[in-house]
């Protein structure tokens, strides 16, 4: 007869879990939590021809009807995949750990990250080699490192419009990644704006002001490239990238985002999405801590951003 084991959903680890965050993950400020109530559903998308953009002749005759106008809706669905990981904990790990170690906070954090980065990953692949998404590839001397010929404020202020007449939204958050961060800091025209300040270089927020958006934000996560076992092989998720997009203050209908990501908060034991499980397995003289979070990261319109690809050499 199998050995017996018992499920139990850990509401603690859940709070370790949900408190746990990689501050160099991007994810969750470009596509924003949403929380809803079944794994499954569709969303509305209001005017998706700007009919309340259309101009017409609105005066009425004495005695006459007026004119009739209408806007129509379309839909769209979600579905909040189950994004799980698990660890064991054997007996004698546990049994013989320092007292500063703790086993099951450890594990919880590690695949907690591990699922971050996941969700990172499939955004950054989704936003750089999405067919619908508009930007420009960028080479030679139209590249931000290319300080004779290149000027990085320009080239952002150009596709400002770009954005505007797509979506009717400002656009108001730059991503850079750390490559792209680092020459365009030093780009001749940004030194030049930033040497009277007295700040040496700028910063992310001297940059925002100098790009003329809310902020900027610098996208700093790592993978590892390695096969399991060998030695680490670091690479960027985001490089040679700046992206240029419209991120609302929170979800809200009827305006446009560059994306959600559709939370299941009802799933079965969870908090804010997440939930942890741990239980026992005689046979293996050990515990199993398991992580997972139900969403579906969607981006609901791609002309609310700008990509450049390979800005920098």
């Amino acid at each position: 007869m199998p050995e017996p084991s018992m499920v139990h959903i850990d509401a603690a680890l859940t709070n370790v879990s949900v408190a746990y965050r990689n501050e160099a993950f991007l994810s969750d400020i470009l596509a924003p939590s949403v929380p809803v109530r079944k794994q499954s559903d569709r969303y509305y998308i209001h005017d998706p021809r700007r009919e309340r953009f259309r101009p017409g002749d609105d005066r009425r005759a004495p005695g006459a009807h007026s004119t009739e106008v209408d806007f129509t809706l379309s839909t769209d669905s979600y579905f909040c995949d189950d994004h799980a990981l698990s660890s064991v904990i054997p007996d004698e790990e546990r049994d013989n750990a320092d007292p500063v170690v703790q086993p099951a906070i450890d594990r919880t954090e590690f695949l907690t990250d591990r699922i971050a980065l996941n969700k990172e990953i499939a955004l950054a692949v989704r936003l750089l080699d999405g067919d619908d998404i508009p930007g420009d590839d960028l080479s030679g001397t139209d590249q931000w490192s290319d300080y004779d010929h290149s000027d990085p404020v320009a080239a952002v202020e150009g596709r400002k419009g770009r954005i505007h007449e797509a979506c009717q939204v400002v656009p108001n958050t730059l991503v850079l990644s750390t490559d792209v961060y680092q020459k365009v800091r030093l780009h001749p025209v940004i030194a030049e704006q930033v040497k009277y300040t007295g700040l040496g270089m700028a910063g992310p927020e001297a940059l925002a002001q100098m790009f003329d958006v809310e902020r900027v934000l610098v996208a700093r996560s790592f993978k590892n490239t390695a096969g399991r076992g060998q030695e680490a092989v670091l690479e960027p998720v985001w490089k040679g990238c700046a992206i240029l997009c419209h991120i609302p203050d929170r979800p809200t209908m009827r305006r446009a985002a560059l994306g959600y990501t559709f939370v299941w908060t009802l799933a079965p034991g969870s908090l804010d999405g997440y939930a942890v499980e741990s239980w026992r397995e005689n046979a293996r003289k050990a515990d199993v801590v398991r992580v997972q979070r139900y969403y579906d990261q969607k981006i609901i319109a791609p002309g609310a951003c700008w990509v450049w690809k390979n800005a920098v050499a």
